[in-house]
C-alpha cells in the first residue's frame, strides 16, 4: 500500500502485544480490506536484545523500554516505583520475562460478570487461549492446548534444587499440579513455561508479537505517535486519528486502540473521551462525559528477598557449576510458580475493614475475593538473585556467582485502585501514574501473608537444608526476616522494598469504559474500540500476557464478524 495513501478501513493504534495480533489476524479474515497498523516506537523485530531473553534489561538504554514511574507512594515511604513498558513493535512483549500461564476459571467467570457476557468466562476463552499458543508438551491434551498457534513455548527444565524445593512445598500444603492450564485450577506447585522458541538444545528465542503475527499484508508505520483520536462534533463518531506530526489519517470502518494500561487512557482523554473535570482542567473540548476512564488502576505488587546458599560449590544457582544441563539455556532459571489461596476466614475480616474502599458482588453479596479457587499470592522461587543488581540492595549478592537465590512474594488481587491522569494536553508527557499501592490493610494483609508463606518455606527441609539464611537489605534499618519476625518488621520492609513486576491494568474497563465487544461506551456507531491490558474490570491471578493474546483473538473475531 502507498505511504502516501490517507484512508483506511481499519486503523490500529498500538503495535504492541495486542494490537499486532488484532492487525495480523484482520488483515487475514478481511483480506479486501485495508489494515493500518500505527506504533510510535521503533521495529526492533530483530534486534538482537530483544532477541534473546536474557537482555531484558539492556533493552532500558536502547529505549525500547520506557519508564511509567508512578507518582510518589504513600504507603511505600513515599518513593516513585519504577514501571517499564515497551516502546517498540511488538510493545511489552518485546521486552517481558515471556511467562505463559492461563489464571483461575474463578478470575474469569468475575470479569465476565463485571464485563457483562459469558464470552470471557474461562471455558469460552480456552478456544482464544489454544489458538495463540504452540504448546511445547506434544502429549498435552488436545482439548486444552493449543499446537499451531504462531507462540512456540518452552518448559519442562529440572534443576537440582527442584526435589527440594517440592518437597518443602508439600510440606507445607502445596499440591503439585502439573496440568494447572487445563484445569483452571493453578492452585499449587505449578511448573514454569514460557512463550520462548527453542532454537537449539542450549539457547532459545522470545516469541514477541511482531515476531510471530504476519503483518505482510498490513501497513505498518513504526515511529508515528498518534496525539489524539479524532472525533465527529455532531455524530460523535470515531473518524481517523491526528499524529505527532499534524498528519491526519481516517478510518472507513474502525479505530481500534491497544497503546497499553497507561497510554490508552491517556489517549482517549486527549481524545475529548474521559472525565469532564480531567479534561476541562487541561483545555480539552469534552466530546464525551466517560467518568471511568483512567480510573480503576491496580497492578501486582511485589517483594524479593535474597537467600544465601550453604555450599556453592554443589550448583545449585546460576552459573550451575558442575550442574549445568544445556536446556538450562532455553529460558530463566526458575522452574515453579507457587499460587495460594487465603482461607474466607482469615481474609474475610480483612476485606470488612476495606468494604469502604471496594464493592461486592457475587451470590447474596459476597466478596469476590471470598470465592473457590481464587488465587490472592504467588511465590517465584529463582535461580539467581533477580534483579539485585539493579537497585544497590546489598553489594554482597552478585548475579551470577551461584551464592545466592530468590524468592518473590506476589500480590494476585490488589484491592488498591489507582488513577491515570493527563500531565498536560501535551502528548508528548508521560501521563501521571498514581495505582496506590498498598493503601487497602487487605493489601497489606496479602502481601504480608505471602512473605510469611516464603519465610515458612525457606524454614522448610529439605528446603532449608541447604539456604544459610537472609541476605537482608543492605541498609540496617530492614533486619534479616524470619519466621519469628513481627508483622511491623514485614511491613517495613514492604514500604521500603515492595516493587511492581510491571503488570498495570484496567484502566478502560470492560463494563465500565467498554461494552462487552470492547467499544467505547458513547462513541456512536461503536466503531471505537480497546483491546489491551487496560480492559480488565478486575485483577487477573497470573502472569497478562497469554490472557492479552487471548483477547486480542477474540476482539479480532467480534470485528470480523467471526464470534
Amino acid at each position: 500500500m502507498s505511504a502516501q495513501t490517507q484512508e483506511f478501513d481499519y486503523i490500529i493504534v498500538g503495535g504492541g502485544t495486542a494490537g499486532v495480533p488484532i492487525a495480523s489476524r484482520l488483515s487475514s479474515y478481511l483480506p479486501d480490506k485495508s489494515v493500518l497498523l500505527l506504533e510510535a516506537g521503533p521495529s526492533a523485530i530483530t534486534h538482537p536484545k530483544v532477541m534473546d531473553p536474557s537482555k531484558i534489561f539492556d533493552l532500558i538504554g536502547e529505549g525500547l523500554l520506557v519508564d511509567y514511574s508512578t507518582t510518589p507512594q504513600k504507603h511505600c515511604n513515599d518513593r516513585q516505583i519504577l514501571n517499564l513498558a515497551g516502546r517498540m513493535l511488538s510493545g511489552s512483549s518485546g521486552g517481558n520475562v515471556g511467562v505463559w500461564m492461563r489464571a483461575s476459571s474463578a478470575d474469569h467467570d468475575l470479569i465476565a460478570e463485571r464485563a457483562g457476557h459469558d464470552r470471557f468466562r474461562f471455558k469460552n476463552m480456552v478456544k482464544y487461549f489454544k489458538k495463540a499458543e504452540r504448546w511445547y508438551d506434544e502429549d498435552a491434551d488436545v482439548d486444552f492446548h493449543g499446537f499451531d498457534g504462531p507462540l512456540h513455548t518452552v518448559g519442562g527444565r529440572k534443576y537440582p534444587l527442584r526435589p527440594y524445593i517440592r518437597k518443602a512445598a508439600e510440606n507445607i500444603g502445596f499440591k503439585y499440579n502439573p496440568n494447572a492450564a487445563a484445569k483452571g485450577d493453578p492452585t499449587g506447585l505449578v511448573d514454569l513455561v514460557q512463550c520462548f522458541r527453542k532454537t537449539s538444545e542450549s539457547s532459545s528465542e522470545r516469541q514477541h508479537s511482531a515476531r510471530v503475527y504476519d503483518l505482510s499484508n498490513v501497513d505498518v508505520r513504526c515511529e508515528s505517535p498518534v496525539a489524539k483520536i479524532l472525533i465527529d462534533d455532531e455524530e460523535k463518531r470515531a473518524i481517523g486519528v491526528e499524529l505527532f506530526s499534524g498528519e491526519r489519517l481516517f478510518a472507513h470502518k474502525e479505530i481500534i486502540v491497544a497503546c497499553g494500561a497507561q497510554r490508552t487512557p491517556q489517549l482517549l482523554m486527549l481524545s475529548g473521551i474521559g472525565p469532564q473535570d480531567e479534561l476541562e482542567k487541561h483545555d480539552i473540548k469534552v466530546q464525551i462525559d466517560a467518568p471511568l476512564v483512567g480510573k480503576n488502576l491496580f497492578d501486582h505488587a511485589c517483594v524479593t528477598q535474597y537467600y544465601k546458599l550453604k555450599d556453592p560449590s554443589k550448583g545449585f544457582a546460576l552459573p550451575f557449576e558442575g550442574t549445568m544441563r544445556p536446556e538450562y539455556g532455553q529460558g530463566f532459571p526458575w522452574e515453579f510458580n507457587l499460587f495460594s489461596h487465603i482461607s474466607p476466614s482469615a481474609l474475610a475480616p480483612v476485606l470488612a475493614a476495606d468494604k469502604e474502599r471496594v464493592t461486592s458482588s457475587g451470590d447474596e453479596g459476597q466478596h469476590p475475593h471470598l470465592r473457590d479457587k481464587r488465587c490472592h499470592f504467588m511465590l517465584l522461587p529463582f535461580y539467581f538473585p533477580i534483579l539485585a543488581d539493579l537497585n544497590g540492595y546489598n553489594s554482597e549478592i552478585v548475579v551470577g556467582d551461584g551464592k545466592h537465590i530468590a524468592v518473590t512474594a506476589l500480590n494476585l488481587l490488589p484491592l488498591s485502585r489507582g488513577t491515570v491522569t493527563l500531565r498536560s494536553s501535551n502528548p508528548a508527557d508521560k501521563p501521571v501514574c498514581d495505582p496506590e499501592f498498598m493503601s487497602t490493610e487487605s493489601d497489606r494483609f496479602i502481601i504480608r501473608t505471602a512473605i510469611r508463606m516464603t519465610l515458612t518455606l525457606v524454614s522448610t527441609p529439605p528446603f532449608a537444608d541447604v539456604l544459610d539464611g537472609e541476605t537482608p537489605p543492605a541498609d540496617s534499618r530492614y533486619p534479616v526476616l524470619t519466621t519469628e519476625s513481627s508483622d511491623q518488621e514485614i511491613d517495613e520492609r514492604v514500604k521500603g522494598h515492595m516493587q511492581t513486576i510491571a503488570h498495570p491494568m484496567g484502566t478502560c474497563a470492560l463494563g465500565d469504559v467498554l461494552d462487552s465487544e470492547f467499544r467505547v461506551q458513547g462513541v456512536k456507531g461503536g466503531n471505537l474500540r480497546v483491546c489491551d491490558a487496560s480492559v480488565f474490570p478486575e485483577p487477573l491471578a497470573g502472569m497478562p500476557s497469554c490472557t492479552i493474546y487471548a483477547l486480542a483473538e477474540m476482539c479480532a473475531d467480534l470485528i470480523a464478524g467471526r464470534s
